[in-house]
C-alpha cells in the first residue's frame, strides 16, 4: 500500500506556516506598537521596561492565514468546514481581545460576548453530545451537553487570560497542555498519521504559533499577548476540546487554569477586572514575588504557589509548568482509561 504523504504535508504546513508568520511578523509588531505609544509597563522588573503590547494580533493573524492555507490543502469538504469553523471561532475570540484591549471591556461583558464564539460550531452541528468518559465509554448527555455547549469558548479563554499573568507563562503551559492532548489523541482514537486527522492539524497550528511567540514572551518579554493573545490561544483549547471529542482529557489537562480561575472568581466572589482588585503579591527588595497577604485579594495560583517564601519570576513560570506537566500525566492517564472503555463496550 502506497503511502498517503498529503497529510504528512498538512501537518509539516500547519506547523511551520504559523512559526514563520511569527517569527517575520512580531519584531515589525513590537516596533509599530513603541513607536505607536502602545506599551504595557513590566511590574515584575526593577527596571520597569516598556514591553510592546498587544502582541496578540500576530497570532491571530498566524492561525487565519494557516487555517486558509489548510482548507486549501484538503479535499474533503467536511473537514474543510472543520477548518474553516475552528478559524472562525478563534477568530472571534481574537477580535473580542482585540477590543478589550483597546477599550477594556467589563468583566462581566468580556465573558458574555466570546458566548459568540461557540456559535459557528452549534450552526455546524460539528460537536456529538456523547462525551468520553474513563470506565465508561461513550455517553449520551443529550440536553446537558446542549446546555454546557455555549461556554466551550468563554470558559477556556478567560482561564487561560486569568493565568497570562507573567513572562512566558501562558505558551508554555499552553503548549504542555496541546501536547497532552496530541497525545491522548493518539490513545483515544489509535491515530497513526495515515489519514487526516482534524485534533492533529489544530494542534499542530496551535503549537506552532506558541513555539514562535514564546521566543518573543519569554523572560525577559518583548511583547505581551494581550488578551488578543490569551483569549485567541484560550478558544482554540475549547474547539479543540469539542470538535476533537477530548472535553474530559482537555478538562483535566488544564487544571491549573481551572485552580487559578475558580480561586479567582469564588474568593471575590464575581467577575472582575484585574485592575478591580486587590493584588495578591508584591515585589520584594530583591525583585522576588511574595505574596501580600491582602485578605481582600483574590485567591490565585500564583498566591498559592509563593506561600512559603518569595520566588523569582521564572520560578513562579517553572512551577506552573511543573503542575500543568502532571495535569498531563492525569489526562494522559485518563485517555489511556477511555480507550479501555470504549474497547469494552464496543
Amino acid at each position: 500500500m502506497a503511502l498517503n504523504l498529503l497529510p504528512i504535508v498538512i501537518y509539516i504546513l500547519a506547523f511551520f506556516t504559523p512559526l514563520l508568520i511569527i517569527f517575520v511578523g512580531m519584531p515589525f509588531q513590537i516596533r509599530f506598537m513603541l513607536k505607536k505609544g502602545i506599551f504595557g509597563v513590566d511590574v515584575h522588573k526593577k527596571e520597569k521596561p516598556k514591553i510592546a503590547e498587544m502582541g496578540g494580533i500576530i497570532l491571530l493573524i498566524a492561525i487565519i492565514i494557516t487555517s486558509i492555507l489548510t482548507i486549501i490543502l484538503i479535499d474533503d469538504p467536511a473537514d474543510k468546514l472543520s477548518v474553516g469553523i475552528f478559524c472562525i471561532s478563534v477568530t472571534i475570540a481574537g477580535i473580542i481581545g482585540i477590543i478589550d484591549d483597546i477599550f477594556n471591556l467589563s468583566a462581566l461583558l468580556k465573558p458574555f460576548l466570546l458566548l459568540f464564539g461557540s456559535i459557528p460550531i452549534i450552526a455546524s452541528g460539528r460537536y456529538e453530545t456523547k462525551p468520553m468518559l474513563p470506565f465508561v465509554g461513550e455517553t449520551r448527555l443529550n440536553i446537558v451537553y446542549f446546555i454546557l455547549l455555549p461556554f466551550i469558548i468563554s470558559v477556556p479563554a478567560n482561564s487561560v487570560n486569568m493565568l497570562d499573568v507573567f513572562n512566558g507563562s501562558m505558551a508554555t503551559t499552553v503548549i504542555l497542555v496541546l501536547i497532552t492532548i496530541f497525545f491522548a489523541n493518539m490513545i483515544v482514537f489509535q491515530d497513526n498519521f495515515s489519514n487526516l486527522n482534524l485534533t492533529d492539524i489544530f494542534v499542530f497550528i496551535m503549537l506552532g504559533t506558541l513555539i514562535a511567540y514564546w521566543f518573543f514572551n519569554r523572560y525577559p518579554a518583548k511583547t505581551f499577548g494581550g488578551d488578543t493573545g490569551s483569549l485567541t490561544v484560550g478558544a482554540s483549547l475549547g474547539v479543540i476540546a469539542v470538535m476533537g471529542r477530548l472535553e474530559i482529557v482537555v478538562i483535566i489537562a488544564m487544571i491549573p487554569f481551572i485552580m487559578n480561575s475558580f480561586g479567582i472568581i469564588s474568593s471575590v466572589k464575581g467577575l472582575f477586572e484585574r485592575r478591580q482588585m486587590a493584588r495578591p503579591t508584591k515585589m520584594t527588595k530583591d525583585w522576588k514575588i511574595e505574596s501580600t497577604g491582602d485578605p481582600k485579594a483574590p485567591i490565585t495560583l500564583v498566591g498559592l504557589v509563593v506561600q512559603e517564601g518569595p520566588l523569582h519570576e521564572r520560578d513562579v513560570v517553572k512551577t506552573f509548568n511543573i503542575l500543568t506537566l502532571v495535569s498531563g500525566v492525569f489526562a494522559i492517564i485518563t485517555a489511556i482509561l477511555i480507550r479501555v472503555a470504549v474497547g469494552v463496550t464496543s
